[in-house]
């Protein structure tokens, strides 16, 4: 291919990519899926009732634990998954820790690593015998620190989404003096996946919305918890579409192929 052309179709694919209502976004999380995830017939879900980690959900996310779980298994459903009862995940889980003992210890918020690798593999271990699912899921909601930038519109980035900043008080103005500078906490999905033999074949994270914002009716300049803790489905639902992309793949993905398809054709050239 002659050099013009080639500068042609990198002008072509860049001015679709500036055309595309899809905007990159470059916190989107460098997701882990195994070749097999890719290959195997996966078809029965089974959501776990714990976290991967070994830790509860933050006191903060824990009200939004069951909706945001509910909304994991219709978004699974409607892209073809079936649900797997979580009965034997509970009683294999609970056996396990009958058998091995606690591995979280609340006054220090530690995890006692050995414990849980115990507790988990001797629940993977129980389900063997079960051929009601095809893999486990796990789904974490976390915390992240995030900032708002200092720019016009005072955007948070991270895991792939965009979010302004959150006010209450009836108002939506905030004094120029206002200090941006600071450090809040934002929710997140972190979803886990295992396959029968204990092996882990997906892994990722999506943002969902920040815990914290801008009482416009006090005159400090510092951001307040939230009274309403992930109240907006619409923004559940991207950070579950961002958190499941590939295994699931997601319309207008903010880092979309074309953008690494016009990269390798400009070193091409």
């Amino acid at each position: 291919m002659k050099r013009s052309a080639r500068l042609s179709i990198l002008f072509f694919m860049l001015l679709l990519t500036a055309c595309s209502s899809t905007t990159y976004n470059p916190t989107v999380f460098k997701y882990y899926m195994s070749d097999s995830a890719k290959t195997q017939p996966i078809k029965r879900v089974l959501l776990a009732s714990v976290n991967v980690t070994g830790e509860p959900t933050r006191s903060i996310l824990r009200d939004s634990d069951d909706k945001v779980d509910g909304m994991v298994a219709d978004y699974l459903r409607e892209n073809g998954f079936e649900i797997a009862s979580q009965h034997h995940f509970n009683n294999a889980w609970q056996q396990a820790l009958l058998t091995y003992g606690e591995f979280y210890d609340p006054t220090t918020g530690r995890v006692n690593r050995e414990g849980w690798q115990k507790v988990m593999t001797a629940t993977l271990q129980a389900l063997q015998s079960q051929k009601d699912w095809d893999v486990i899921l796990f789904t974490d909601l976390i915390e992240d620190d995030v900032q708002h930038s200092g720019g016009m519109k005072h955007y948070a980035r991270w895991y792939g989404v965009t979010r302004e900043p959150a006010t209450q008080g009836g108002s939506t103005s905030v004094s120029v003096e206002f200090n941006w500078s600071q450090i809040i906490k934002a929710g997140s999905l972190m979803v886990t996946m295992f396959d029968r033999q204990g092996q882990p074949i997906f892994s990722s994270r999506g943002g969902i919305d920040t815990l914290y914002g801008i009482d416009t009716r006090k005159s400090q300049k510092g951001f307040v918890r939230r009274s309403k803790i992930l109240n907006k489905s619409s923004y559940i639902e991207e950070g579950i579409q961002l958190a499941f992309h590939p295994f699931i793949k997601m319309d207008r993905y903010p880092a979309p192929p074309a953008e690494k398809t016009a990269e390798k054709i400009g070193k091409e050239a």
